[in-house]
């Protein structure tokens, strides 16, 4: 009989390093289905991607505002579920802000940490905010098209991508009758099916914020999401100020929180607009979202540069699979 074995197949993608883990018997088979798993994320970064020219979204954003611009019923539907995610984060997440993420300079590839930029007027960042959220865009239904009512609206999809890729994946694993499988972007958006061989859970590494080289957590995954968002991932220096990636697109203004906010949550979509959500909203929103979503916990790791070791603050509703 043979034994269990664990597959690694990986790629460069999505600006990360993509990996795929699969736990079977048939070692040849499981890499074919991985290296299968790993074109189709490739697929699918080639038509959500801001950096192709020619992406599905990048035709969407520049064609938006002058006529309906017909899309596949696949990106009609991630744009819904975007829709209905920025209504359950009250806004927070809020995918058609792409201009105040331009306007903040945080849109470039390979923006450097530390980076200086010239700083958007307040009244360039009030005049965006005035003009985007899913109030103005059209999504019609019966002609599959979409519309932007102001030329401010820019689907920005750095903050729910990885995620939706990540779920395309693991829904193409399940339909190849994988039962054991990790999926992961970068380590900031994982997802799992079942569990490795001879083991109960996926046993994740969270790096503290400051040191990436430092675990300060540890997750269990099985048959759920990982997530993670934080203040150091693409920061910039403006005017002496740091400026963190994350800001608030209902006021224009950047996050003042520093460090990292972890959530594990049935999909990796979810996951990633809720970990924004938990960032830009805050501690007791994020408990209170817990509390009536028992499936979802989250992890804050707060930073201080004064500090040697991070505070950890823990917010779940069941027995938690974060481990201090």
């Amino acid at each position: 009989m043979n034994q269990p074995t664990l597959v690694r197949v990986f790629c460069q993608a999505m600006g990360c390093l993509c990996e795929v883990y699969l736990g079977g018997e048939a070692a040849a088979e499981l890499e074919a289905i991985g290296r299968n798993a790993l074109t189709l994320l490739q697929v699918w970064e080639s038509r959500l991607s801001h950096y192709i020219a020619d992406s599905e979204i990048c035709v969407l954003n520049r064609e938006a505002y002058q006529r309906p611009v017909p899309v596949s019923p696949e990106l009609f539907r991630l744009l819904e579920r975007l829709k209905s995610l920025t209504e359950e984060t009250e806004g927070a997440f809020d995918p058609t802000a792409g201009r105040l993420v331009r306007a903040w300079g945080l849109f470039r590839q390979g923006t450097l940490r530390g980076e200086r930029v010239e700083s958007p007027s307040k009244t360039e960042i009030q005049r965006i905010v005035q003009e985007i959220g899913w109030s103005r865009v059209e999504l019609d239904t019966e002609l599959q098209t979409v519309s932007f009512q102001t030329p401010s609206v820019e689907l920005h999809l750095g903050a729910a991508g990885k995620g939706y890729i990540i779920d395309e994946v693991i829904a193409y694993l399940r339909q190849q009758g994988i039962e054991r499988a990790l999926v992961n972007a970068g380590g900031s958006s994982i997802a799992a099916i079942g569990s490795p061989p001879q083991s109960g859970y996926w046993v994740l590494g969270i790096a503290d914020p400051q040191d990436s080289e430092r675990t300060v957590a540890q997750a269990l995954l099985c048959d759920n999401a990982l997530t993670t968002s934080g203040s150091m991932e693409s920061a910039i220096t403006l005017s002496g100020r740091r400026v963190c990636h994350l800001f608030d697109p209902r006021t224009g203004e950047p996050i003042a929180f520093q460090g990292a906010v972890s959530a594990l949550t049935p999909n990796a979509l979810e996951g990633d607009a809720l970990t924004t959500g938990f960032y830009v909203n805050g501690e007791a929103w994020a408990e209170e979202r817990c509390r009536r979503h028992p499936d979802t916990q989250v992890l804050w790791i707060e930073t201080d540069e004064g500090r040697r070791d991070p505070r950890l603050a823990r917010y779940c509703a069941t027995q938690s699979r974060f481990l201090l």
